[in-house]
């Protein structure tokens, strides 16, 4: 964990993420799209051979760490407790595929208007690469080990208490607990963060 002039800093839930408390998984394990309109999507979007395949095998991988079931070429549904939305290789930000032509990047709820409710992990430093979205409070999203660099905001309900994220480390020390919301931070580091606890 850094710490920044007085300031812990932990990147956010980040990458983190997955809540793989008895979820199913679903084609984890494929090397290409395990379905036509998954092979479609990425048609569309005029992906290569190779960044299809790259982008599947990122997807299986949080597949079996997480739990929850694809519903796009980059889109792991955790069942009603949040998404997982994976970015393509060399990208900031993940691709819409379930809409349109996969040319447009997806909307990123706490980062675009009103209050979200969603306690946003970021793989990457600065709000980019691929995100995880958690909605369920007392609830363990699990970090896959993204290791140094990460970001997270916390845009849950204002006003509201309880509304403070929690990191915990493999043995389930207590890392970092989130200022509550609205707060953020754009450099963090995962490194020491397993699994995040959005709210009580």
């Amino acid at each position: 964990m850094a710490v920044t002039k007085g300031r812990v800093t932990v990147a956010a839930a980040g990458a983190l993420l997955m809540l793989g408390t008895g979820v199913a998984s679903a084609t984890a394990g494929s090397a290409a799209p395990s379905t036509p309109r998954f092979a479609s999507q990425a048609e569309s979007a005029h992906l290569t051979s190779a960044q299809t395949t790259a982008l599947q095998a990122d997807v299986d991988r949080y597949l079996k760490k997480t739990g929850g079931t694809q519903v796009a070429l980059n889109k792991i549904d955790l069942k009603g407790k949040g998404q997982i939305l994976v970015a393509l290789p060399g990208e900031n930000s993940p691709r819409d595929f379930a809409s349109g032509d996969g040319t447009r990047m997806a909307a990123d709820p706490c980062r675009t208007g009103p209050v979200s409710g969603i306690f946003c992990a970021y793989q990457r430093d600065n709000f980019r690469g691929t995100r995880i979205d958690m909605v369920v409070c007392n609830r363990r999203y699990y970090v896959s080990t993204w290791g140094a660099g990460g970001s997270w905001i916390n845009d849950q309900t204002r006003n509201t208490a309880g509304r403070e994220a929690k990191m915990y480390n493999p043995s389930g020390g207590l890392v970092y607990t989130t200022p509550p919301p609205y707060s953020s931070d754009a450099h963090g580091d995962w490194n020491p963060v397993r699994f995040v606890i959005p709210c009580r």
